[in-house]
């Protein structure tokens, strides 16, 4: 009764933008964990790769494995590092882990002697978001260790922006600490490649690009805020939330509405039950007309409390309406749209966390 569309020809297409942004020798990689933002990671992965993409960003080594064995190719980048334990599974399928700390160098040093072969990793320095990562002035010594450990091969350098939608004047401040860095590292590893881009730097301008950017968000078709700026590279929402009428009934005056009675009918109503609540990812703070949906391209508040299973809505201004209609929680019906942007207000949260919520259910890939 709920389910997710994903529309393949949005993904091939934001892909297609985003890379027509960078243009030049920028290579994208791919950001598909939190199983692709809700979309589907195996598939996200599947149609970019044959849409040219051969460079993934993943967060588990578990992840990269499943991909591996799903027969994706290229640079799968492992972005929270791994554990030691872990270590042979990345040397064995080709997985890229990020080091950031020097207990977690040590270890990997340690074990990575013992392998077959070196295994690839990519060095991360902090330059202001505050959370992994080496300090700027300290990359350089830390490249030369990794380059010294018998079992380790640096091949990439790395960071992360935390304002790049909101503050371009510190973006740009930070963009330079880590140009810095990554003149420092060259300077006796040529080929280290350097990637710092999250969506809303690779879509505000090649001085941030370098050798790759690392798009989530824009490939799946949202744009970092709703600044009107970021409208110059069209993306295109990916998915589609649906379910469905299961009873409509005529409600009286003064009738209370779900747990706690939040709502009280004021007028002769409408109700209609749908099977989607907390549990499916439409939240429990979008009780009380916080929330709305689309029933025959018309709004219908939600009405009392979202329960763990079930939500209700008004729909005594939308004529007909009846059980088996489709009803639209995000998407597009008629000539409305509710966006994760819109959501993600009305949750007092990001469209980042409402794509996870509500993408976790049974998928239905289209085009």
């Amino acid at each position: 009764m709920n389910i997710v569309r994903i529309d393949r020809e949005a993904i091939r297409r934001n892909y297609q933008a985003i890379k027509a942004r960078v243009g030049g020798e920028t290579q994208v990689m791919a950001v598909i964990k939190a199983d692709g933002y809700g979309h589907g990671m195996v598939e996200m992965a599947t149609i970019l790769q044959a849409a040219g993409v051969s460079n993934f960003g993943v967060a588990t080594v578990e992840q990269g494995i499943v991909l591996r064995r799903a027969g994706i190719k290229g640079s799968l980048v492992i972005l929270l590092g791994g554990s030691a334990e872990e270590i042979p599974a990345m040397h064995s399928h080709s997985l890229e882990p990020v080091i950031f700390d020097g207990d977690q160098f040590a270890q990997f040093s340690e074990v990575a002697t013992h392998l077959p072969g070196k295994l690839a990793v990519h060095l991360k320095v902090d330059c202001g978001m505050g959370r992994l990562g080496f300090k700027p002035e300290e990359a350089f010594a830390w490249s030369e260790k990794i380059k010294a450990a018998p079992g380790l091969e640096l091949i990439g350098i790395m960071s992360h922006f935390p304002s790049a939608d909101v503050d371009l004047e510190l973006t740009r401040c930070q963009n330079e600490v880590f140009g810095r860095c990554v003149q420092a590292v060259r300077a006796s590893n040529a080929k280290v490649k350097a990637h710092i881009a999250n969506s809303a730097a690779t879509l505000q301008g090649r001085d941030f690009h370098w050798d790759l950017v690392r798009p989530g968000l824009a490939l799946y078709g949202c744009y970092p805020s709703s600044d009107p700026q970021w409208q110059r590279t069209p993306l295109v929402p990916a998915m589609t939330v649906a379910s469905t009428i299961v009873q409509v009934e005529d409600a009286p005056v003064d009738k209370g509405i779900s747990y706690g009675h939040l709502d009280t009918t004021r007028r002769p109503s409408r109700l209609a039950v749908l099977p989607m609540g907390y549990a499916d990812g439409f939240l429990r703070s979008l009780s009380g007309g916080v929330g709305q949906v689309l029933i025959r391209g018309q709004r219908a508040p939600v009405m009392g409390r979202v329960c763990m299973n079930v939500t209700v809505v008004d729909v005594t201004d939308i004529p007909g309406a009846c059980r088996g209609d489709e009803v639209i929680i995000m998407g597009r019906q008629g000539n409305d749209q509710i966006s994760a942007d819109e959501i993600a207000a009305w949750m007092g949260t990001i469209s980042y966390e409402v794509l996870c919520l509500l993408g976790n259910m049974q998928r239905q890939y289209v085009n």
